[in-house]
């Protein structure tokens, strides 16, 4: 089985309403997912021969509201990272985070289970000058590559079709004067695919969803949910779901509800669609995540 983790940041279930982007916003994808529904906590529970869809708790038992920082940590290692270190922590890991990356991280499991992983975000040309310096101030995801001694993408890959920027278009490059042509969404979706079919698991990190919401911007909000659902389902039509599982899930809420700038304690949604979502655990919160990968990797 062929596991595909789709790491969207900053996306919350919440209700059906005026300030939530992912139900005013057209998503014919996830609709047809969703039997109809929008991506809400309303359609929580769906279960079809498509998908399925359940809730996970971001708050992990700790008090205030899920951070970046430990709730990716938890989602990529299985360890409950705010309880370990006694807070939720924003931004980038800190040094104890980081530790429990190099030890835990589900990209270096994958890889000693045998299985061929692909962290398929392309990387700027500057991340590599860091990187040569010694820089560690990189978000969970890159730390758990650097960490697994995978390969990063760069902009030669993304040119050839073998990686896909964060933003998924390239319209965040262009902005930043890098001369890197536009890729439609469902151009992306197809190396999403391509590459998938080579690689056991594979990892896609898109973080302009909480990016937006913090500044509240509606416009940018339900773009970049369109971008999403059009990325996502060209994947779907050229993937062989017989064979892939696709994981959608999150870190925290934030941009299910413009009402606020800060994250949210909503529940995050766990989209199940392909193989593999029979017989399911009992999900709980977000260190449920990473043993459900690694058991379906050897299925």
């Amino acid at each position: 089985m062929r596991v595909i983790l789709f790491f969207i940041d900053g996306l919350g279930l919440g209700p059906a309403g005026e300030n939530n982007p992912l139900y005013i916003t057209p998503t014919p994808c996830l609709n047809g997912l969703l039997e109809g529904r929008s991506l809400t906590l309303e359609a929580a529970g769906t279960k079809n021969d498509q998908a399925t869809l359940l809730t996970l708790d971001a708050t992990l038992g700790v008090p205030g509201l899920p951070q970046s920082a430990t709730g990716q940590t938890t989602l990529f290692t299985g360890v409950n990272a705010p309880q370990s270190v006694g807070r939720h922590i924003r931004g980038f890991p800190t040094e104890p985070l980081r530790k429990i990356l190099d030890a835990e991280g589900i990209l270096k499991k994958a890889i000693k289970a045998g299985k061929k992983s692909l962290f398929l975000n392309g990387f700027r040309p500057e991340f590599f000058s860091e990187l040569a310096k010694g820089n560690r101030f990189f978000s969970a995801t890159t730390l758990m590559n650097l960490y697994s001694g995978l390969p990063f993408c760069t902009f030669e890959d993304m040119l050839a079709g073998r990686s896909v920027y964060s933003d998924i278009t390239n319209e965040v490059l262009h902005a930043m004067g890098f001369d890197m042509p536009y890729v439609a969404p469902e151009q992306a979706g197809e190396i999403l695919a391509h590459q998938s079919a080579e690689h056991d698991f594979l990892l896609f990190e898109y973080f302009l969803t909480d990016m937006v919401a913090h500044k509240r911007n509606l416009e940018k909000a339900s773009y970049s949910i369109t971008v999403i659902d059009r990325f996502l389902g060209r994947a779907l039509s050229k993937l062989d779901l017989s064979e892939t599982l696709v994981i959608i899930t999150s870190d925290h809420g934030n941009i299910e509800d413009l009402s606020t700038g800060s994250h949210t304690k909503n529940p995050v949604p766990l989209l199940l669609i392909g193989t593999g979502r029979d017989t399911l655990p009992g999900f709980m919160d977000l260190a449920d995540i990473t043993p459900f990968i690694l058991d379906r990797l050897e299925k």
